[in-house]
């Protein structure tokens, strides 16, 4: 394994850590944090169904951008315990939830009613490389890639587009923040600010660490380019302010149809 990938993986494991302790203590309160709802008090249906009204807004978002992703093959990116994944199943074929936790997909599988239709795995490296190229006509993740380190995070979205099939659509969300390049002394303090003190300090309040990260909008825009992509639209979801957004991709024009020609 290259030394970079083996990297990107070792970053995931206090993540992998964190969330294996929420799925097993209380699940949904880690999926959407809510004071009122610690100790596992969400109300399953209320939870499932907050799910059920993101996933139409979003494919009504899609859709206003008339955009027609096939219907087959949808992937839910940070599946958790299906809150997503189960309404996205009311609109394709067949959905896979993958989430960084065994406990998180253990949890999943008992709440799913969908039968084969549904299908949860589990996948701690820093890349998607379980699912074959273009095997997937949508690509959907919430408030999961901001729990993940950029580098990544990142590395996750450009794998989103290798998965995707030639018409396919990947919408991801992601916070706004400053650029910081790699490698660079703000990037080294930002990881010592990001990572070790926010977890030390989640610890010293007796809270499970899960970090917060974000990419910078133009830094984002470069890792779709990279992985294949083009941005067809960005959405502020934080009322103005750029801080929380929801990017739309497709694969671009041309990338898979030269690798067939190839092929041929």
């Amino acid at each position: 394994m290259p030394e970079t990938d083996r990297r990107r993986d070792a970053t995931l494991a206090p993540v992998k850590a964190t969330y294996e302790t929420w799925g097993r203590e209380d699940p949904f309160y880690a999926v959407l944090t809510s004071k009122r709802r610690r100790g596992n008090q969400w109300d399953p249906e209320v939870f499932f169904d907050r799910g059920r009204r993101e996933v139409d807004d979003v494919i009504d978002y899609v859709d206003g951008l008339s955009l027609r992703p096939g219907t087959a093959r949808a992937l839910d990116f940070g599946c958790g315990v299906g809150r997503l994944t189960f309404a996205l199943a009311d609109r394709f074929d067949e959905v896979v939830g993958v989430d960084i936790a065994e406990s998180m997909v253990d949890c999943a599988r008992r709440w799913n009613d969908r039968g084969e239709r549904v299908r949860f795995v589990a996948n701690a490296r820093a890349d998607l490389s379980l699912f074959a190229d273009d095997s997937f006509d949508f690509v959907y993740s919430s408030i999961t890639l901001q729990h993940v380190p950029p580098e990544a995070a990142a590395n996750y979205v450009r794998e989103f587009f290798r998965v995707l099939r030639p018409d396919g659509v990947a919408v991801f969300q992601m916070p706004n923040g400053p650029r910081i390049e790699p490698g660079s002394l703000r990037w080294r303090a930002y990881n010592l600010r990001r990572r070790v003190f926010r977890r030390w300090w989640k610890r010293l309040r007796g809270i499970p660490a899960y970090e917060m990260h974000w990419i910078a909008r133009s830094r984002m825009t470069e890792v779709v380019d990279d992985g294949g992509g083009e941005l067809v639209d960005v959405q502020d979801l934080s009322g103005g302010r750029s801080i929380n957004l929801r990017y739309c991709a497709v694969v671009r024009v041309g990338v898979k149809t030269c690798l067939v020609v190839i092929l041929l």
